[in-house]
């Protein structure tokens, strides 16, 4: 394509985005054909139609054979960037005047609240104040993206999804408008996105040799639903990879994957049976790696009331480190995510992104670090003193 039929092209685009927004067209409303676009601005057919195809490659319109063109289900404040300036130049604009950077996260516990405050720090140093949403449903958040990515004053968003693997329409929607946006402690599967999170594979996979390496062959593994999150799955697979490494046999048995998170009255009493059940029937067992420290806890508890003795007789490990160890009847052997760099890899990432919005994904990932504690025992120590 030359200069000239470059900018015809780019300028037909715009001139179709305006055509929806005076006749205030609906989603699936028809749109001009790729003729009637030639003919009313003077233009190529072939003009016409790249401009369709680039709209329909960012998501504003479709096509149907033999049917025409749509106008797709979009927000029409997002059109009117795509019609004037570009959310990706507002976004550089907001960041030359040092405006505010938005944190979106599902809850505020303890490590969600290390996260803002090392999110918070970095936003200071690189000038910005720092607009803290919490949302604690998809729908909620989707509200919320929506909300402030359409605000002038905001250069990008640090998105700490609620748990699931599908990031959503309305994360869709600024994918394809080049929104800068950074995903926190979480993956899609079907869309890359910037992200940053910690190697949980990484960390699942060093805790589970940890226990290989100090005896420990038995060795259980208990998670929540990893259909609701990548970094469960991530742990699942270096607990898995460390066994094989070992050269460890597999045992389904020795594995309780919990049903999928809702809003059951019972969900916490089942989730209490699952448990008890597995240490009932796993007798061999003689370590158990839980994908959180609640699980840990959880299974400590229960591992108490059947009368077991820990470490001697069963090693717990966590991940995370959460303060809720503290509370832990022994102190809990687990896997720490240090925050140190977090906020400011969280931050440089989401102003390169700022800086290049055309750029493909980024994914960064932090280091994490095996923290052991009294809930675990070498086994060959113990065999030995036997």
């Amino acid at each position: 394509m030359n200069n000239i039929s470059g900018k015809l092209f780019e300028q037909l685009k715009s001139q179709v985005l305006n055509i929806i927004l005076e006749r205030g067209l609906k989603p699936h409303d028809p749109l001009p054909s790729e003729g009637e676009l030639a003919n009313r601005f003077g233009v190529s057919r072939m003009t016409g139609k790249l401009a369709l195809q680039a709209l329909q490659e960012e998501g504003i319109v479709y096509r149907l054979p033999r049917r025409g063109t749509f106008l797709a289900d979009v927000d029409l404040e997002e059109l009117k960037q795509s019609a004037g300036i570009r959310q990706v130049y507002r976004a550089k604009q907001a960041r030359l005047a040092g405006h505010y950077l938005a944190l979106i996260v599902p809850v505020i516990d303890d490590y969600v609240g290390s996260i803002i405050t090392s999110v918070e720090r970095a936003a200071k140093e690189q000038g910005f104040e720092l607009v803290i949403k919490v949302t604690g449903d998809e729908a909620t958040e989707a509200e919320v993206v929506r909300s402030l990515s359409h605000q002038n004053d905001i250069a990008g968003i640090l998105l700490f999804p609620v748990d699931r693997t599908i990031c959503g329409d309305h994360l869709l929607r600024l994918k394809l408008l080049k929104y800068p946006i950074v995903i926190l402690d979480r993956q899609f599967n079907e869309i890359g996105f910037d992200c940053l999170t910690h190697d949980h594979y990484g960390g699942a996979y060093e805790m589970t040799s940890h226990l290989l390496r100090t005896g420990h062959r038995e060795i259980g593994f208990i998670t929540s639903d990893l259909s609701m999150a990548k970094s469960r799955e991530e742990r699942y697979q270096g607990y898995i990879d460390a066994l094989l490494d070992w050269k460890v046999d597999i045992q389904t048995g020795n594995m309780l994957f919990l049903s999928k998170t809702d809003i059951s009255p019972n969900r916490a009493i089942d989730r209490q049976n699952a448990i008890e059940s597995f240490l009932r029937t796993s007798k061999k067992l003689t370590a158990v790696f839980c994908s959180d420290d609640f699980l840990a806890m959880l299974t400590m508890r229960i591992a108490f009331g059947l009368g077991l003795k820990l470490p001697e007789q069963l090693s717990i490990a966590g991940f995370s480190n959460h303060n809720v160890l503290e509370y832990a009847p022994v102190s809990m052997t687990t896997v720490r995510q240090p925050m140190d760099d977090f906020g400011s890899s969280a931050v440089q990432l989401l102003m390169d992104r700022v800086d290049n919005p055309p750029g493909d994904p980024v994914s960064i990932r932090l280091q994490t670090e095996i923290i052991v504690r009294d809930s675990t025992m070498s086994k060959i120590i113990q065999n030995c003193n036997g």
